[in-house]
């Protein structure tokens, strides 16, 4: 038997498990240079007797720690909160989420549910992150992003009925195709094409809007059917093409090409049991003294030599003392919390929005399952301040499942205007929007949700924002200045990374502060 790269990929993988395959992978060139990492190859005592204060125990914090310590270096990580991850929070039965505002819930869920607070999915092309996934033994499960089971509702298309999400997709397409068909039936494109594209093309859209013979679009089985197949006379029926004039102006392209976006495929990757999974796994790999919790920092002092925290320890004030620091603390805390920064450095605090997302998630009987057999996959609602529903992958055909009913932005990150939900004036108001868009999907259903967490990222404290939002070109000059160390600290989390609000970014981040500082090391 020859030796194919499948056939040494196999073997690498028997050899050297999943982690060994992947490097090979990468190495032949086989998996997508997505996110390019800039870690460097150091020796076991490189930092031998370097000491690193890390600010933040969130997935930035917690990769540095782990790769330094590698190095030889003795870290020290201060977390605020009493648990490690940041953003990276699941909540579950005997959580409690607080706010700033005052507010306090306490999730009772049953049957295991969890909500994915912060990030809840990791697509394949995050391989840094998988790579740590099974190097730490975090157990992973398929989640199912996208379902063309999954609904679609407008109040222009279809009496505003909800329809599945394959006849609004299929239907377009073959709407679509027909038109391109005409036209080039019609020789409008003789210029551009020649005879022999043309006729390619022609099968190309027979095959892409399954037309007729005839290139007319009169429905297609991917769209499904009113009356289902099945054994004896009764024949199936397709459903009736859904109105093209309806779907173009029921605007449904936030769900028609969710699935692509490169980092939102159909089927992603999901930690079985809850996202917090990958940062206990990390403090488990960690020496148990390593992360001090309930620590909010509560001054930064830096300078070319060295850098102090003064922090507090269950309210009790410390100090700590260090080589350099890695802050992987958001901005908009840092903005809260007094420093030796440089004045540029401060403004830049300021200088990228916090995105104000918020999710809303119930506990609730399987209905999506047992009536409309949509197993994980988002719908979407143009109908109310609530847009998308998104369905649960874990523990799939069990009693009851946690339904997130809500999950976008409060206001506009350029403007600062409110969003339709965002304006609603209370929580009360904000839960019952989240349950008429259950209602408007699933009528009769809206009433079996129980027990609501709302999970408002501009008042969580010690995040104050769920992420920064470099994307914006006002956003250039912060994230430059940002890139700057300060003295011997250097910033780091998926705000200074170009896969910002993904964990992904954090660990690229991390990985960038250890380049510098074994960088600066080396003179």
């Amino acid at each position: 038997m020859s030796l194919t790269r499948r056939v040494l990929i196999q073997r690498i993988a028997q050899l050297g498990g999943y982690a060994a395959a992947f490097s090979t992978m990468n190495m032949l060139g086989l998996m997508p240079a997505v996110g390019a990492s800039p870690l460097p190859q150091l020796s076991a005592d490189f930092g031998k007797g370097k000491k690193v204060v890390i600010l933040g125990a969130g997935i930035a914090g917690l990769v540095a720690a782990y790769e330094l310590r590698k190095a030889g270096f003795d870290c020290t990580i201060l977390e605020a909160r009493n648990r490690p991850g940041g953003r990276s929070w699941s909540v579950r039965d005997g959580s409690t989420v607080e706010q700033t505002d005052g507010t306090v819930q306490n999730c009772t869920w049953s049957n295991g549910g969890y909500l994915n607070a912060g990030p809840a999915r990791i697509p394949s092309i995050h391989t840094h992150l998988l790579d740590y996934c099974h190097e730490l033994g975090v157990p992973l499960e398929i989640e199912v992003n996208a379902s063309r089971s999954a609904l679609m509702q407008s109040p222009l298309l279809n009496g505003g009925v909800p329809v599945e999400q394959r006849q609004v997709l299929h239907d377009t397409r073959g709407h679509l195709a027909e038109l391109l068909s005409k036209s080039i039936h019609k020789h409008t494109l003789d210029e551009e094409l020649s005879a022999e594209d043309r006729t390619c093309l022609l099968d190309f859209l027979t095959g892409f809007g399954d037309l007729s013979a005839t290139g007319k679009y009169t429905g297609t089985t991917r769209a499904g059917f009113t009356t289902p197949r099945g054994a004896g006379p009764i024949k199936e029926v397709l459903h009736k093409p859904l109105s093209f004039s309806e779907l173009l102006a029921s605007d449904l392209t936030k769900g028609e090409f969710y699935e692509e976006q490169i980092d939102w495929q159909a089927t992603m990757f999901q930690p079985i049991g809850g996202m917090d999974r990958i940062p206990y796994g990390f403090a488990r790999a960690l020496p148990k003294d390593m992360i001090h919790y309930d620590s909010p920092v509560t001054e930064i002092t830096t300078s070319e030599t060295g850098v102090t925290i003064a922090y507090k320890k269950s309210g009790s004030p410390q100090t700590l003392s260090a080589d350099f620091c890695i802050c992987t603390i958001p901005i908009s805390v840092l903005a809260q919390t007094k420093n030796n920064f440089s004045p540029e450095t401060q403004a830049a605090f300021k200088g990228m929005p916090m995105t104000a997302l918020y999710k809303v998630a119930w506990e609730a009987p399987r209905f999506w399952e047992k009536e409309k057999n949509i197993y994980g996959g988002i719908s979407f609602v143009k109908s109310g301040p609530v847009d998308l529903v998104w369905y649960p992958t874990d523990k799939m055909f069990t009693p009851t499942g946690v339904l997130v009913a809500g999950f976008n932005s409060e206001r506009d990150d350029v403007t600062g205007t409110p969003t339709p939900f965002g304006a609603l004036p209370s929580t009360e108001a904000k839960l019952a929007a989240s349950r008429a868009a259950v209602e408007c999907l699933h009528p009769g259903c809206g009433s079996h949700l129980t027990k609501p967490i709302y999970i408002n990222w501009t008042k969580t404290p010690y995040s104050l924002g769920c992420f920064a939002n470099n994307h914006l070109a006002a956003s250039s000059p912060a994230y430059a200045q940002l890139e700057k160390p300060q003295g011997r600290t250097y910033f780091a989390g998926d705000y200074l990374s170009h896969l910002v609000g993904w964990q992904e970014g954090a660990t690229l981040s991390a990985h960038h502060a250890i380049e510098r500082i074994a960088t600066q090391i080396k003179g």
